[in-house]
């Protein structure tokens, strides 16, 4: 390969170079910021979990209760044995426990949804003392206090050093906190000591005093399906298991076409790219049997021609590279500066379907994280260079076999 007469015929022909250049470059350019646009999609529906320092979170489905006073259950909230929980701690991969206990209190027309925290684990609700803005958050050890979400704080005129009454019993308010720093899950009015929950729920007869209702888990990411499918196995069919991967489902129907038919644009401009640039290659070829007859009666053999024609494919296909990337860079830019909103099962947050307006639906709104990653850029490098490869090869060759006298006589 000469490198002076590579150059010399990139900058000789530029109209040719840009336009093979920009078309391959529009087509890559499409496809990596369509996986881009699915893969932030994805990141933000698991934010919510991510909230909360939490990979997976465990429940069960039970009845719906059959009057509401007092302190009740959610039916998505059913209890989860001690034994339960110590099974789930020794499952190969779980990492770290949390345990919450959900609850109803209705009181004087009233309700009140509190949420029994331990504050010992960073994994679940224990994550909500990043959120306190003003007083403190529950600490280990303490007994009738509680911390109170800050929307609900300012509707009920609550104050630190006040009090706020659960099931009967007054707890003083220790501090207030944005509880939509937990990504919504397990969302509640009040947060009580778990011990306190869990006496509430005993003296209403529905646990034992260990139990509870809610368990979060962390734990090492190459073993996060199999954690989920033991922890399903060990509580059985009435089991309700989220992950990460739940929130593609809540997300609905529209996101999977979305993301199938991103794929398939993707990958349909990718092959129209690579085609485009077979065509540019085959016609350049039409153009210059002269110039290679010449090189050819020179003394060029077939292998040096063959490597100069495919070195200039490859040059035309990295300059397309690298302004595929360039806007694809700038489109995820422009995509990471948008918000998308992920609902968020009701069963993680669940409230009374009889209240006014019905269920109160929650959703999280988060930055649209596009980005793109090396392996994918990595895909498209490799596709696109295969491409080339491939067709500056077939068409070196054909090149390469024309003889001088026939393409002068052309």
């Amino acid at each position: 390969m000469h490198r002076h007469f590579l150059s010399a015929e990139l900058r000789g022909r530029p109209a040719r170079t840009l336009t093979g250049a920009i078309s391959f470059a529009i087509g890559l350019a499409l496809f990596l910021s369509l996986q881009a646009y699915g893969n932030g999609y994805r990141e933000a529906a698991r934010t919510p979990l991510t909230e909360i320092g939490t990979d997976i979170v465990a429940q069960r489905e039970g009845d719906r209760p059959d009057a509401f006073e007092g302190v009740v259950f959610p039916h998505s909230a059913a209890p989860i044995s001690a034994d339960e929980v110590e099974k789930i701690r020794r499952v190969e991969g779980v990492e770290e426990v949390g345990r919450a206990l959900f609850l109803w209190s209705f009181q004087n027309d009233d309700l009140v949804v509190a949420l029994g925290v331990d504050p010992a684990t960073g994994t679940g609700p224990g994550r909500l003392r990043a959120g306190v803005r003003e007083g403190r958050f529950l600490t280990a050890g303490d007994s009738g206090a509680a911390v109170v979400d800050l929307s609900y704080a300012e509707q009920k005129k609550i104050r630190v050093g006040g009090s706020v009454t659960v099931d009967g019993r007054d707890h003083t308010v220790v501090g207030l906190v944005d509880s939509s720093r937990a990504g919504q899950i397990a969302n509640a009015n009040v947060y009580i000591p778990l011990p306190d929950a869990q006496d509430m729920s005993t003296r209403a007869g529905l646990t034992k005093p260990a139990d509870v209702n809610m368990v979060f888990v962390t734990s090492r990411p190459s073993r996060s399906s199999a954690v989920a499918k033991d922890m399903k196995s060990l509580l059985g069919e009435d089991g309700l298991i989220t992950t990460p991967q739940s929130f593609d489902k809540v997300l609905g129907p529209t996101f999977g076409l979305i993301d199938r038919l991103g794929l398939l644009v993707g990958v349909a401009a990718l092959l129209v790219a690579a085609a485009g640039l077979a065509r540019t290659v085959m016609s350049n070829l039409a153009e210059r049997r002269r110039d290679v007859a010449v090189l050819r009666a020179v003394g060029w053999s077939r292998r040096s021609v063959t490597s100069q024609l495919t070195a200039e494919t490859t040059a035309v296909t990295l300059l397309g590279l690298g302004l595929g990337v360039l806007v694809a860079g700038a489109v995820t830019w422009a995509l990471s500066r948008t918000q998308v909103t992920v609902p968020v099962p009701w069963e993680l947050s669940p409230t009374p379907h009889f209240l006014p307006g019905g269920a109160r639906r929650l959703s999280l709104t988060v930055p649209l994280d596009a980005s793109l990653g090396p392996a994918m850029i990595a895909v498209a490098a490799v596709v696109s260079l295969g491409t080339a490869g491939l067709v500056s090869v077939i068409a070196a060759r054909r090149a390469a076999g024309i003889k001088p006298m026939e393409a002068w006589r052309a």
